[in-house]
């Protein structure tokens, strides 16, 4: 018997302690929790002058570093507030567009890519400003040289048109880059999607107060917005054939305590079928003393939209368009 236990053993009946334990990934920046699939990331870090671009490559379960490079920032330090205080904005942002060269005055080099500043919160916050684009130059770039613009040198700015897609490429600037493990950031991952699961069905077979549960009491959504949904919503139900919300191409990030969630929004009823668009929420985690920590929502907006209608308004004004479809 201990003789067939041995050579049991040798022949690999019982892995070795070795085998048992993995090598930990590298560390990766901790504001990107989860990309879409085939998507990178651009981080600004302030600090350093240096921009980045990172993905996700097809086997391997965490992100990786495609390229860095010397960059240029605001010539104040600090967040960017007001406009003309010349100081670059922090936080999550997304690129809204690209101009060639042929578009461009040449202090911009043979590439732009606008961003979204100031978002919905940085409008709230009162934050002003405009046109906070990454772009060449015309100049040896130099370190906090812009007016708020991130600069790069135009053969770097270049490789960019094959890593950025409108309103999905996250741009993150930050004063300094924290790293965290990436089996970490599957936690964070979870928790994010299972709460959006959630908001998601409290869409579908909830009550006003269900829904606006998910938001903080300072940012209600629209009741009358709620109602109008809710009536189609029956509607749709006593037709025998209900609602279904769809998504994909899910985004999440951080910036302190805010997290940034993105993704394609479709509504459909039976075979009818309609893409609203990219929908971004800001949430934020809160602390009590009687609770545990939750996430709650701060900010909810159609990225795409070229309605000044809140995203909960484009649902219901959705719903109406497919219960009319034939």
């Amino acid at each position: 018997m201990i003789i067939w236990i041995f050579l049991w053993c040798v022949a690999g009946g019982m892995p070795a302690l070795a085998d048992t334990e993995s090598e930990p990934p590298i560390p990766v920046p901790a504001a990107v929790i989860t990309l879409p699939r085939g998507e990178y990331a651009l981080l600004v870090e302030k600090q350093t002058q240096r921009f980045y671009v990172y993905g996700q490559e097809d086997g391997v379960p965490w992100m990786t570093p495609v390229f860095e490079a010397a960059c240029s920032t605001g010539e104040a330090p600090g967040p960017k507030q007001v406009e003309g205080d010349k100081k670059t904005p922090e936080g999550i942002y997304f690129v809204i567009d690209e101009h060639l060269e042929k578009d461009l005055t040449p202090i911009y080099g043979p590439r732009a890519f606008p961003t979204d500043y100031p978002h919905l919160l940085d409008r709230q916050q009162g934050k002003t400003g405009y046109a906070i684009w990454i772009h060449g130059t015309d100049k040896p770039l130099k370190a906090m040289d812009t007016n708020g613009c991130v600069a790069l040198e135009n053969k770097d700015v270049r490789r960019l048109s094959g890593y950025v897609t409108r309103l999905v490429t996250p741009v993150i600037i930050q004063q300094t880059i924290q790293y965290a493990d990436p089996r970490d950031l599957a936690k964070w991952k979870a928790d994010l999607t299972g709460f959006v699961n959630q908001w998601i069905q409290a869409h579908l077979t909830g009550t006003t107060e269900d829904y606006q549960a998910f938001y903080l009491p300072e940012f209600p959504p629209k009741s009358r917005e709620w109602k109008a949904w809710e009536v189609h919503r029956q509607k749709a139900v006593d037709s025998g054939t209900p609602f279904q919300i769809q998504t994909s191409g899910m985004g999440i990030y951080r910036h302190e305590d805010m997290f940034v969630v993105t993704m394609d929004v479709e509504l459909s009823q039976g075979a009818k079928h309609l893409l609203l668009g990219r929908r971004r929420l800001f949430v934020q985690i809160r602390n009590n003393m009687e609770t545990a920590e939750t996430f709650r929502i701060a900010g909810d907006e159609f990225q795409d939209s070229a309605q000044p209608w809140s995203a909960l308004g484009i649902l219901a004004a959705g719903s109406e368009y497919l219960l009319e479809a034939r």
